[in-house]
Order: structure tokens, then sequence, then C-alpha cells
């Protein structure tokens, strides 16, 4: 009888260390073979992706959105990997990519003369520029805004004179950022927007009428982003 006993519990111990033998072989051969890509890491013969990557072996990037706003006084126009597109003033436009790839390129905007003035190159004051790389989000949407830094502002001006203004300076005798434009500019009450231009703590507006007749403003500016000062010649 205790051979019996001692017959049976060495085949069940066997058994035993057999099985788990084969078990762990079994486990491990699982992920043989298996290669799980972007840092991925196989388990059980399954691959476990790292955010932003999916596919059996983590192969698929996941796709996001980054959205650019236009948060200045004029149009904007933007080319991010190579696809130019126009933000209207307080719009936005979005751009689609891969988790890992990056959004490249720039945006730029200045003030356009208005209808009614006239200028040399149709075109006034600073162009303000911003350069792009920006990292495509791990999912959803990346907002990033475009605001014109406190070294500018941007200009308005109303002519409630007797007569019509034919040329103006900003910043006049400045000798860095000084502008001096030949713009037609109505004596109807009405305001336009004269682009941007470097800000100082003594900024000033002169202009001057078509009988010779000269106003100067001194310009007074809180030194924030997306300032503007509107300047009314009497």
């Amino acid at each position: 009888m205790n051979k019996l006993r001692t017959f049976l519990l060495t085949t069940f111990v066997c058994l035993s260390l057999s099985t788990a033998l084969i078990y762990t072989s079994c486990n491990k051969a699982t992920c043989t073979g298996i290669v799980c890509e972007n840092n991925g890491t196989c388990s059980n013969g399954v691959c476990t992706c790292p955010s932003g990557f999916s596919g059996t072996f983590c192969e698929t990037a996941a796709s996001s959105v980054i959205t650019f706003r236009n948060n200045t006084f004029t149009p904007v126009s933007i080319t991010i990997n190579g696809v130019g597109q126009t933000i209207p003033v307080g719009g936005t436009v979005a751009y689609t990519g891969l988790y890992g790839t990056i959004a490249s390129g720039g945006a730029s905007t200045s003030s356009s003369t208005p209808f009614g003035i006239n200028t040399a190159d149709g075109t006034l004051g600073s162009v303000i520029v911003w350069n792009k790389n920006i990292p495509f989000p791990v999912s959803d949407t990346l907002r990033d805004t475009l605001n014109v830094g406190r070294s500018y502002f941007f200009l308005r001006l109303v002519n409630n004179s007797a007569y019509g203004i034919i040329d103006y300076y900003v910043n006049y005798a400045f000798e860095y950022g000084s502008y001096y434009y030949d713009a037609t500019i109505p004596n109807d009450g009405k305001t336009y927007d004269m682009g941007y231009y470097l800000a100082y703590s003594s900024s000033n507006v002169q202009t001057q009428n078509s009988k010779s007749g000269v106003v100067w403003k001194a310009v007074t500016l809180p030194f924030t982003e997306n300032q503007t000062v509107t300047v009314t010649i009497p």
C-alpha cells in the first residue's frame, strides 16, 4: 500500500511539474516572432501600445488636429507643411496630421490700404511674422493662438478735420522704427486701419493735411499683446 501511495504521489508531482513547464514554455513562446513597433510591448502574444499608436503591432499613429486662431486685427496668411490658408480676423483654420510628425511652416499678416486711401505699394506699416514647428498631439485638438507681441501696436486714424490728410509719420524723428507714408485719408470721420508699428513709451503720430497743416499726437500704450490705438485728427 505504501509503495502504491509513493508511486501515485510521485506520478502526481511529475505531472504537475510537466504541466507547469509546458505552460511556461507555451506562455513564453506566444511573443516569439512578434515585434511591437513604436516602443510597444508584447505580453501573451498581444502588443500593448503607448499613447498615440494603435494596431496589431502598434504600427498606426493617431490622427490629430492643430487649430490656429487669428487674434490680430488683419487677416493672416498661413502655410503649414506646404498647405496655405487664410485666417480671417477672429477666425480659425485647422491642420490634420499624425502623432509624432511636425506641423512646420509660418504665418504673416499686415495691413493693406483701405478703400479710398492711396499709398505707393498698397501696404501700410510692418509685416508681422510667426514661425511654427509644432508636434501634432497624441489625440484631440491642439489650439495655437496667433498674437501680435507688445513690441508693436495697431494704429487706427480718424480724420475729423476740415481737410484731407496727404501724409503721416509714426514715431517721427526716431532713429529706429520711424515710418512715413504718402497716404490720402479723406476728412469723412470714418475709422481707418493703418497697420502695425513699433511700440515705444514715447511713440507718436504726425499728420499733414492738404493745406500744409501739421498735427502731432503722442501715443499712450498699455504694452499688452494685440494693443491698438485710435488717433483722431480734429
